[in-house]
């Protein structure tokens, strides 16, 4: 377990956005646009994510709260929620229903996973690890 998450944030591309009505985040975790512009909401597979939450507002996370969130867009180390399977430091990582964890990469029987980057630290479920964000896909 990372007793403290690495987080790089200099030159973080960060936004505030507005979690949908009817659902919540936590810090750390994936995000994808939300139905209306300036929303977001939990993307529990990594098809479409856009970001990681960095920081929660006054309503805890809860719909219609103000959050910020960090883009997949590289240039800096931001702490994410680990899941089921736990982290690695330098493997890929690929969203799940409890957070972020290994990518296995695959070339004999390839299955095509969303990545959204690449660990910095290892850690279980549920810890704050590093992680350099970023928006593609790996087969494994």
């Amino acid at each position: 377990m990372a007793t403290r998450p690495d987080s790089k944030l200099q030159f973080a591309l960060t936004e505030t956005r507005i979690v949908e009505t009817a659902t919540t985040v936590t810090v750390g975790a994936v995000v994808k646009d939300g139905n209306a512009d300036g929303e977001c909401q939990p993307s529990t597979d990594g098809v479409d994510a856009i970001g990681i939450v960095l920081s929660l507002g006054a309503l805890a996370g809860a719909a219609n709260d103000r959050v910020t969130i960090v883009h997949l867009a590289g240039g800096c180390i931001v702490p994410v929620k680990v899941g089921t399977g736990g982290a690695t430091r330098g493997k890929l990582a690929k969203v799940v229903a409890t957070g972020v964890t290994d990518a296995v990469v695959d070339v004999a029987t390839p299955t095509a996973a969303n990545v959204v980057g690449y660990f910095t630290q290892s850690g279980a479920a549920g810890d704050l690890v590093g992680l350099v964000p970023l928006r593609s896909w790996a087969t494994e």
